[in-house]
Order: C-alpha cells, then sequence, then structure tokens
C-alpha cells in the first residue's frame, strides 16, 4: 500500500544519513547555507529563493534537506542544490551533528517547520534562522494554551517572513517583533513560469478553435461535476483534466466517467478529435494553464481543500473551484478581487461559463492579483543578504 511504502522510504532513507552526509560534504569546501522544506509543496515555495541563491552567490554551496519521502525522492536529483538529504529526525543528538557537519551561514525553513532541537541549536550557535512564506492561523498551536514549546521556537528564530498582516498581528500578540510581512514566495516562482515560453503544440491543435477548460489537480469527486457539466455543453467546449493522484487505479476512475477521452501523450490526430483529454503524467500542470479559456481547481471537495491557484491565476485565468478553500489566503483574496468562485454544482458552472464578458473580468483580474503580491524573494533576500551573509560577490 502507498503509507507503508513512505513508511519504509521514511526509514531506510535514514539508515546511516549522518555518515552519508559527512561523507557528501567532506568534498565540497565551500561555504554552506542550509535550507529546509517538509515535502514537495514547501520545495516549490522554496525554489525562487535557492534561485535568487544561485544567481547572486554562486560560491555558496546550497544544503536541501526534506523531511517528507514525497519531497526527497522527486527532488533528490534537482539541481536548485548541491546537496539534498532527508533530514535527520530532531533530537539534541542529531542536531548538534547535522551542524557540526554542515557548519551552515544560515538556516532557511519553509513556512511550517520547526523542529524543536535543531533551532534550538541552531540559535545557541549564533547561526541565524530564517522562515519565510510562513502564515499564521488561530487554530495553530502557537496561539493555544498547551503551545508554550512552539512559543519558544518563535524565540530562535532571527526574523520570520510572512504572507500577510493577519500573521503579523498574531505573532505581535505574542510579543514576537522580528517579523516582516513579505507574501509568498509562490508567486513569484509562479511569474517565472509565464516568462517562460515552454510550449506542446499538441495541445495548442487539441484547443484550437475551443473553448477550451482546463481542470488541474483533480480528485473524483471534481472530476463527476465537470463530467456532468461537459455533457450540457456545446460541442466547441472541449476539456484537459489533470487528476492529482496519477496511478493506474485513478486514472482508469476518470476515464469511466469520460467514454470520449484519449490521454494527452496520444498522437496529435487522435488528440485533435478527442473531447477529453487525460495528463496522465506529473510535472506540466503549470505550463499547461496557459492554454486555458476557463480553469477548474481540483481539491475543493476534500478536507485539505484546493491545490495551487496561483500557477492558474498569473496566466490571467478565470478561475472556480469547490466549497473547501477557506484554509487558502489566495484563494480567499482571489474569490473577493473577483477573479474566482466557489462552486458546488455543475448548473453554477454551467451558469458561470455562459457570461463571456464576466469571464474576461474575472481573468483580468487574476491577473491583476498576481502582479500586486510579487516581489517576496527579493525582500528575503535583501535581508539575507545584509544580516546574514558576510560575503560579496
Amino acid at each position: 500500500m502507498p503509507f507503508h511504502a513512505k513508511a519504509r522510504l521514511f526509514v531506510t532513507g535514514r539508515k546511516q544519513l549522518l555518515d552519508k552526509i559527512k561523507h557528501q560534504l567532506a568534498g565540497d569546501p565551500r561555504p554552506k547555507v542550509w535550507i529546509h522544506c517538509a515535502s514537495l509543496g514547501e520545495f516549490e515555495q522554496g525554489r525562487p529563493v535557492m534561485e535568487a541563491f544561485r544567481q547572486q552567490y554562486p560560491s555558496l554551496s546550497l544544503v536541501l534537506t526534506f523531511f517528507s519521502p514525497s519531497g526527497y525522492e522527486v527532488k533528490k536529483n534537482d539541481s536548485c542544490a548541491d546537496h539534498v538529504f532527508y533530514l535527520p529526525l530532531d533530537s539534541r543528538r542529531h542536531a548538534r551533528l547535522f551542524l557540526d557537519i554542515v557548519q551552515p551561514r544560515c538556516a532557511l525553513f519553509v513556512k511550517y517547520e520547526f523542529w524543536y532541537h535543531y533551532l534550538a541549536a541552531l540559535h545557541k550557535r549564533a547561526i541565524p534562522a530564517i522562515l519565510f512564506s510562513a502564515i499564521f492561523q488561530p487554530r495553530h498551536p502557537f496561539f493555544k494554551w498547551y503551545g508554550g514549546l512552539y512559543r519558544k521556537m518563535l524565540t530562535f528564530y532571527r526574523q520570520l517572513f510572512v504572507q500577510d498582516e493577519a500573521s503579523m498581528r498574531l505573532l505581535e500578540k505574542l510579543q514576537i517583533r522580528k517579523v516582516q510581512i513579505a507574501g509568498d514566495t509562490r508567486f513569484d516562482r509562479a511569474a517565472r513560469v509565464l516568462g517562460q515560453d515552454k510550449r506542446f503544440p499538441s495541445v495548442e491543435r487539441f484547443g484550437a478553435n475551443s473553448r477550451l477548460i482546463v481542470a488541474g489537480s483533480t480528485w473524483q469527486e471534481d472530476a463527476v461535476l465537470l463530467a456532468g457539466v461537459l455533457r450540457n455543453l456545446p460541442p466547441h467546449y472541449k476539456l484537459l483534466i489533470a487528476p492529482h493522484n496519477t496511478g493506474e487505479s485513478d486514472i482508469n476512475k476518470v476515464k469511466e466517467l469520460f467514454p470520449e477521452h484519449c490521454l494527452w501523450t496520444d498522437d496529435e490526430e487522435r488528440l485533435a478529435q478527442s473531447r477529453v483529454a487525460i495528463v496522465h503524467t506529473v510535472g506540466q500542470l503549470a505550463y499547461l494553464y496557459r492554454y486555458a479559456d476557463v480553469v477548474w481547481v481540483g481539491g475543493g471537495f476534500t478536507r485539505s481543500g484546493i491545490h495551487n491557484a496561483i500557477e492558474p491565476a498569473v496566466f490571467g485565468k478565470p478561475l472556480f473551484w469547490g466549497p473547501v478553500y477557506a484554509r487558502y489566503r489566495e484563494a480567499a483574496e482571489l474569490i473577493a478581487a473577483g477573479a474566482a468562485a466557489s462552486l458546488e454544482r455543475p448548473e453554477a458552472l454551467l451558469q458561470a461559463l455562459s457570461d463571456e464578458d464576466a469571464l474576461l473580468r474575472m481573468g483580468n483580474r487574476a491577473s491583476a492579483y498576481v502582479q500586486s503580491q510579487l516581489g517576496a524573494t527579493e525582500k528575503i533576500m535583501r535581508y539575507i543578504s545584509e544580516k546574514c551573509l558576510l560575503i560579496t560577490e
């Protein structure tokens, strides 16, 4: 089962881990910067900062660690970092040995990473620890009666870069003052994707002379809604659907809902003649949003909520998703800006698709919203350059 496979990787990936780290770093005498991500989503938030380090400080060596196998196994060979490892489990001994080996000039943590012994050891050694793209909500343990240990960890950070004013206000109530509103680095990442002229001619042909709905990171509930919508739309509407899970059984469930389907990797002639194309591979979705006339963001019928709405918003697309989105700041703000809508029934999406002028306004507002959110990476790097790194390039 997938859970057991992930658990096995979690354990086996950490066997003799400190020896592996020591051996690998022994051949790299450059000064180190350590950046830690919980998993794949946090990696995408950290990527713009890592790319900025690459550009501004080529003499530094980036050491990237992951807590989760779903991050490490996918990105262990990524060129964003010089060295990629699992993070040894949080203990006083592991923290001491890890820092002895890496000796980082500074340590960067992405969004939701609080490991007591690592943070305490960094603080004791006066190594600057930075948290960025963070967001704090009243439901978090920092703001509960039992959250004393979590509150103490906040004091170990040299600086916290938060996404919004609400987070800063919550931290002020705890007398945490070393806080700056920088925004979310995912916007900077999405803007870079917009600037890359990465195209898929087969998809261009598939969507030619059509109104193309691109549905990203969908779950079964999303696919069921979209199937009901497509049955009631004119033939010139097409669907490009990218399921969140791309295992064989998950793809087969999507195929059953759309008899007129093909796979997006099928030959161009078959793709052009099909009404539904299923994206059964990973890594392309952020670029495929370029071709959409309308975007459906999946996950809004699951407990965890919608997936990344920033990636399609950067292309100036009208956005729709299911009812579960409140945990995501950008989703609420996109709706407030008139760039997106939360819908629960096929009839509501059909009605929205019938108003072309409203869709155009939504797309323009999505683009404007993204533009207003850019610049987090620059703010973070300016602080690190001025306060943490005593080197010049």
